[in-house]
């Protein structure tokens, strides 16, 4: 008999390729039932011309065969299922009588399989629910697409799968615009994507390196070595020695930095959305200072201009967020999170309006200078609710101290209960980096 049904399930009418698999669960972020993201209900429907060939079928003994139970034994554990659950997916392993046929036990009459028993719990909830295919929380990615390929689940289905635990760009990522000069297009490539090739790395290193230099010199040129002429004119930044070094290196810095954006900016495939990308504009601003200063005449007075264009070169800082993930994941967070975060702001100005009137009717009597006014007040407000508590500002009425101490409470309640949704969002974006990691693993 079972050969018999072997050879039905083989020449059944198969099912419709358009079949894809359903986002997996959520599950690391779960509370009570399974959330799926957004490509759940794009992906989980089953056709109906695919559901229709299992109803039906040329003979009423055909479809008593196709109804008859089939026992799988995965590393010593039973599963029972029906041959019509397998035969929805004829391409698979399972679902070909072919290919599940060197598997199958004569004497026990049972196929057996080797494989992860928690694994398969997933794979054959694959085929009972028509394609939902959802991750076990106790096997690793890399174990459970072994798994399916082991099990020739359809690669389409692979692809979908991965690509919604992170392992794959989504659909919905930018995708890669190239120059149609293929040297600019080497260019654009080793400059941007600091990960496509040995060459991009090396020039990433190279990128680091001298910000890291940059920033040496930004801290280093602050520091007055000759403490014993404190009041001679030459020790405002130090000894001459010292300031020529930090000259050369923050010139060595500068030029790095305009040769890398003018590459970049005469290779990008679109000038003007290069203009205005954030990142860009932070680049630009890292190296104006310095040429702003060698434009100035020596004499010229104006103090005030060229430290505020020194201001700029604090920003050399933001250019590592070109080349750490972990900067770009925070990036991402926030924009994500606007909403909560500008609740928590909400919050914060409602709560330090309130209080540090308040506080300034209370305090105003006892300590004239410090609580002067309402603003005035509204520093040590905002320096308890933050839970910094500087010590420049104390309430001495016993009024006042309840009122900081009420504020410290509230602090505590404003700021944390929002900031949950804030890590989770973090936790996702993390661990889905994480997962685009694994490209170096062959799936």
């Amino acid at each position: 008999m079972l050969t018999y049904i072997n050879k039905l399930t083989a020449t059944s009418e198969p099912y419709s390729r358009d079949m894809k698999s359903a986002l997996r669960a959520t599950n690391e972020l779960k509370v009570g039932p399974k959330l799926y993201t957004k490509n759940y209900n794009r992906r989980a429907s089953c056709p109906e011309v695919g559901l229709s060939s299992l109803r039906v079928t040329q003979h009423p003994e055909e479809r008593r065969l196709l109804s008859a139970r089939v026992k799988i034994n995965i590393s010593g554990k039973m599963y029972e299922t029906l041959y019509s659950t397998l035969a929805r997916f004829p391409n698979t392993l399972l679902g070909n009588p072919a290919k599940r046929k060197k598997y199958f036990d004569n004497e026990r009459q049972e196929y057996f399989f080797n494989r992860n028993r928690n694994a398969f719990d997933a794979i054959l909830f694959y085929y009972q629910s028509n394609g939902l295919l959802t991750r076990p929380n106790n096997v690793r990615l890399q174990e459970f697409c072994d798994e399916l390929k082991f099990f020739q689940i359809e690669e389409e289905t692979l692809t979908e799968f991965k690509r919604d635990e992170g392992a794959i760009e989504d659909d919905d990522d930018e995708p890669v615009v190239l120059p149609t000069n293929v040297v600019l297009a080497k260019i654009w490539l080793w400059f941007e994507y600091p990960k496509c090739s040995k060459v991009a790395k090396v020039v990433a290193t190279f990128s680091v390196t001298f910000i890291a230099i940059s920033i040496y010199v930004l801290c280093a040129e602050t520091i007055d070595h000759d403490k014993t002429a404190a009041d001679s004119e030459t020790s405002q930044y130090g000894d001459d020695g010292l300031a020529q070094f930090n000259n050369v290196l923050e010139l060595i810095c500068v030029a790095w930095f305009t040769l890398e954006f003018f590459l970049r900016l005469v290779s990008c495939p679109n000038k003007l959305k290069f203009m205005l990308d954030i990142l860009n504009l932070i680049d630009l601003a890292a190296i104006v200072p310095y040429y702003f200063e060698l434009a100035l005449d020596r004499d010229f007075d104006a103090k005030e201009i060229v430290d505020g264009f020194r201001l700029l070169r604090v920003s050399r800082l933001f250019k590592l967020a070109r080349h750490l993930d972990e900067l770009k994941v925070l990036v991402k967070t926030v924009r994500s999170t606007w909403r909560e975060l500008c609740m928590i702001l909400f919050f914060i100005l409602i709560t330090t309006a309130i209080f540090s009137g308040w506080t300034f009717y209370v305090e105003y009597e006892a300590q004239k200078d410090s609580f002067s006014s309402i603003p005035a007040s509204a520093w040590f407000v905002i320096v308890s609710l933050t839970n910094v508590g500087y010590g420049d500002m104390v309430p001495v009425t016993i009024m006042g101290k309840v009122l900081g101490a009420l504020s410290t409470l509230a602090g505590v309640l404003v700021i944390a209960l929002p900031s949950p949704v804030i890590v989770t969002k973090f936790r996702l974006y993390y661990e889905k980096k994480k997962r685009k990691n694994l490209s170096n693993y062959k799936f």
